[in-house]
């Protein structure tokens, strides 16, 4: 790929065209420096477009990308997480710098100001009821999960709300494409006038135009429409170091920066940030894809396994809330070692884990054995820092049937049975049903 800022421009359309034209009769000049204004107009427009989208869609992101991580800190606060409540309070000072940099961008969109002004009242609004917003957080003293469904509406009616601001700068940027037909139409009016005397220039001069101006404009339009589709992997091929390969570079940079930014939201909504393992929402998503009517995993049965640390808060106590993470960082690595490829570990928050087992080929329920090999990897102490600790776990199976009508069902007796072996002595597992 061609770096712009980087490598000297080696053509330009100005200058090519323009020493083109001195070899012409003096009747050929008016219509060369027409040719001339409009591609610079062309390429002024698309740059200035291009400039406008980085600057808009770029604040927008990064405060996406903020708001999100925030939420997410919300929720942990909502159980009563170990998190840092002074740090989340400046967070929303530092999102509120955010809102205003985006606002403060200059956009062709006069609406775009009121929305994100909206948009930041509602985000804020969204907290202030859930109790989360300012010093209202340092007084939380009791789990409020019951606010968490209202709080996560107020955040996806944000995410909407920026998603609409992001899809105004891309509809700007693809009105910012000049419509090049009025153009055309004065070189074909020239073209004609010269004709006779000018038959060979006419049509080497069209060739060019087509080759080095509209595809590359077209293919402009198309990646722009691509982008808008959600397609973030579209690159344009840059074929010369010219203005309009200066702006297909840029164009490749910002979808590369756009893809980047897809995919980081992406894996942060589906995975635990501590231990990288699939969160709650990837675990929900998995088991309602087995139950699809035309799931192929509707033939093999699966079953579920909910673990729990036994005493974790006294390693918390004992060694504090870095020591407690890196236990559970851990135990995740030996939780993947002990399950198939094709199983599922997922965090599902706190020191509590899920296990999704898919039966043996034979059809034998796969639970008991995988359940037996993470108990074989606590045979071992953990090391945290320069400490030896063992840990043990309470774990619920719940196998599924055919008779298990939904997730939640499947999931209510996983939850089940892991308090069963909780209040049966710890350090053990209870199948549901048994």
């Amino acid at each position: 790929m061609i770096n712009a800022t980087t490598t000297p421009r080696a053509f330009s359309l100005q200058r090519e065209w323009s020493g083109a034209f001195t070899l012409m009769l003096l009747a050929l000049f008016i219509g060369a420096a027409v040719t001339v204004v409009g591609v610079r107009f062309v390429v002024n427009e698309m740059e200035a477009a291009t400039g406008r989208l980085q600057a808009e869609y770029g604040s927008v992101s990064e405060l996406a990308a903020a708001l999100e991580t925030h939420e997410q800190l919300g929720y942990q606060l909502l159980a009563l997480a170990p998190v840092h409540r002074a740090a989340f309070v400046l967070e929303q000072q530092d999102i509120e710098l955010l809102f205003r940099a985006a606002s403060a961008a200059r956009a062709e969109d006069e609406g775009r100001s009121d929305a994100l002004s909206a948009a930041r009242q509602e985000w804020q609004a969204g907290l202030e009821k859930a109790g989360l917003w300012g010093d209202d957080v340092l007084g939380l003293a009791e789990i409020n999960l019951a606010d968490a469904p209202a709080f996560a509406a107020a955040s996806s009616n944000v995410r909407k709300q920026l998603s609409a601001v992001q899809q105004s700068s891309l509809q700007a940027l693809n009105n910012g494409l000049v419509d090049t037909r009025e153009l055309e139409g004065l070189l074909v009016v020239g073209r004609f006038g010269l004709f006779v005397a000018a038959i060979g220039a006419t049509l080497y001069f069209r060739r060019r135009m087509v080759k080095d101006l509209m595809r590359p404009v077209n293919s402009l339009r198309r990646g722009v429409l691509k982008l808008q589709s959600g397609d973030y992997s579209h690159r344009l091929d840059v074929a010369r170091r010219d203005e309009l390969g200066e702006v297909a570079v840029a164009f490749n940079g910002m979808a590369a920066a756009l893809q980047d930014s897809h995919k980081a939201l992406t894996y942060r909504a589906t995975h635990d940030d501590l231990t990288g393992l699939a969160n709650r929402a990837a675990l929900a998503e998995r088991l309602l894809a087995s139950f699809e009517p035309d799931s192929d995993r509707r033939t093999r049965h699966e079953g579920l396994l909910f673990i729990d640390i036994d005493d974790f808060k006294d390693v918390n106590d004992s060694l504090g809330h870095e020591g407690g993470d890196e236990l559970l960082a851990q135990l995740a690595e030996r939780l993947v070692a002990s399950v198939r490829s094709h199983d599922l570990v997922a965090r599902l928050g706190g020191d509590e884990f899920a296990v999704v087992v898919l039966d043996n080929d034979d059809g034998t329920p796969a639970t008991g054995p995988v359940a037996e090999r993470i108990y074989e990897a606590l045979s071992e102490p953990f090391m945290i820092g320069d400490r030896s600790l063992r840990v043990s776990l309470s774990m619920g199976v719940a196998q599924r049937t055919a008779d298990t009508a939904d997730v939640t069902e499947l999931l209510r007796q996983a939850d089940s049975a892991m308090y069963r072996a909780k209040h049966s002595g710890k350090a053990r597992y209870e199948v549901h049903g048994s």
